[in-house]
C-alpha cells in the first residue's frame, strides 16, 4: 500500500516539474549550435573531344552559433528572440581556375511557438518567425583578384522542432525543417536583388541546449 502511494506521488511531482518547463511564465534561456558540411564533383563536356575535361571538387562547410531567450506566454505557447553568427566557406579545386568564397552572416529573429509534447516531456514545436540577416561575402577567384559585397535580407516564414526535456529545467531542441520568404538586396562591386522561397527538411543539424528558469 505504502509503495501504491509513494509511486503515485511520485508521478503526480514527476509530471507537475515536466509542466513547469512549459507552463505560463515560465522563461527559456538556450544557446544553438549548427554545422554542416558537402562535397561534390563535375565535369565540363568537350563537344569536340566527345570527352568529359576538367574534373572539379568542391566543399561547402558552415557552422553557426545563436544565443536566444523567449517567455511563455500561455501554456505551451511562447514569445522569443534570437541573434546568430554563422561563417561558410566554399572551396572549388578547379585545376584551371582554383577558387574560393567565404560569407560572415549575422541575424536576428522574432517568433512565436506552440509546443505539443507526449507527457510534457517530448514532441515537437512549431510557429511564425520574422527575420532579419546581414551578410559579408567575400570571393576569390584564384588569380589575387577578390571581389567583396554585401547583403541584406529581410524574411519571414514557419519553423519545425524537435523538443526534448530530459531532467528538470533543462532542454533539447534540434530543428527539423522549415519555411521560409526572403527579400535580399545586395550592393558592393555586385549589385541587385532577389526574392527566394524554401522548404526545407533534415537538410544540416542544428541543434540548442536550453535552460528554464522563473516559474
Amino acid at each position: 500500500m505504502y509503495k501504491k502511494l509513494l509511486l503515485v506521488f511520485v508521478s503526480i511531482i514527476a509530471i507537475q516539474t515536466a509542466k513547469a518547463q512549459t507552463e505560463k511564465g515560465s522563461q527559456m534561456l538556450g544557446a544553438g549550435f549548427g554545422f554542416s558540411t558537402s562535397k561534390y564533383n563535375y565535369a565540363n563536356f568537350d563537344p569536340t573531344t566527345n570527352a568529359y575535361i576538367n574534373n572539379n571538387n568542391a566543399k561547402i562547410t558552415s557552422y553557426s552559433f545563436s544565443p536566444n531567450y523567449s517567455y511563455f506566454i500561455a501554456d505551451k505557447l511562447d514569445i522569443g528572440v534570437a541573434i546568430g553568427y554563422s561563417r561558410s566557406k566554399q572551396e572549388n579545386e578547379s585545376y584551371y581556375s582554383p577558387q574560393s568564397q567565404a560569407a560572415n552572416t549575422y541575424y536576428g529573429s522574432i517568433y512565436l511557438r506552440k509546443y505539443f509534447l507526449y507527457e510534457n516531456k517530448i514532441g515537437i514545436r512549431t510557429g511564425p518567425k520574422l527575420s532579419y540577416q546581414r551578410s559579408e561575402q567575400n570571393f576569390n577567384s584564384g588569380s589575387n583578384s577578390t571581389t567583396d559585397y554585401h547583403s541584406n535580407s529581410f524574411g519571414g516564414g514557419v519553423g519545425l522542432d524537435f523538443v526534448y526535456f530530459p531532467v528538470k529545467r533543462l532542454g533539447l531542441t534540434a530543428v527539423l525543417g522549415n519555411i521560409n520568404y526572403n527579400h535580399q538586396k545586395t550592393s558592393g562591386t555586385t549589385q541587385g536583388s532577389a526574392n527566394d522561397f524554401s522548404l526545407n527538411f533534415f537538410n544540416s543539424l542544428s541543434l540548442s541546449v536550453n535552460y528554464v528558469f522563473g516559474k
